[in-house]
């Protein structure tokens, strides 16, 4: 009578186990998807005579291409293009910095607000003529140059995030166009 029980015990614990292992594969998580998103943002240059030159503030916007949103906790490729530009007293200022990232979300992909960062690196391309206030000197170039950013912020839902990133550009001539973008994102399509 006890080796029924203990066998019947067995069958059920096994009958068990392999529902469980059936359900946990029928709850494979959904493949990560690629999100296409635009910003538009602020952008602050850090050096003085940049200020001086073109103000406090300059408009930005850009493309992101990424798939970190969907998995948290993991590292994840992103490319980020953005467009800087300004204008004033006749002198002007363009820059088109291409990132690769590895950006990292933190939380469940159910929460409403996911905090997430990247680090990246790259190129930019830079198109400038610009009179030196100081000694009058008009400075006019296209050129490469190099690029790095750190960039944290945060997701609401899978459409918007909000973030703050650092970018560092090598110098060119007496300018230094690093600064602090403030940025939102939307994510406009998924492929």
């Amino acid at each position: 009578m006890a080796f029924r029980n203990l066998a019947a015990m067995g069958i059920a614990s096994v009958v068990l186990a392999t529902s469980a292992v059936a359900q946990n594969d029928q709850k494979k998580p959904e493949p990560a998807k690629n999100n296409f998103g635009i910003k538009a943002g602020l952008y602050m240059p850090t050096q003085s005579l940049t200020r001086d030159i073109f103000g406090s503030t300059i408009f930005v916007v850009g493309l992101s291409f990424d798939d970190f949103s969907r998995q948290a906790d993991k590292w994840r490729p992103t490319v980020d293009f953005d467009f800087i530009s300004g204008r004033k007293d006749g002198n002007k200022f363009f820059a088109a910095p291409v990132m690769a990232s590895m950006g990292r979300v933190f939380g469940s992909p159910d929460d409403d607000f996911r905090p997430f960062v990247r680090i990246g690196a790259g190129l930019a391309y830079f198109d400038y003529s610009i009179n030196h206030p100081d000694t009058s000197e008009r400075f006019s170039t296209k050129r490469l140059g190099f690029g790095g950013s750190a960039e944290a912020g945060f997701f609401i839902n899978d459409k918007f995030r909000l973030s703050a990133k650092y970018v560092l550009f090598s110098k060119t001539d007496e300018f230094d166009f690093s600064g602090l973008q403030m940025t939102a994102t939307y994510n406009v399509f998924k492929f």
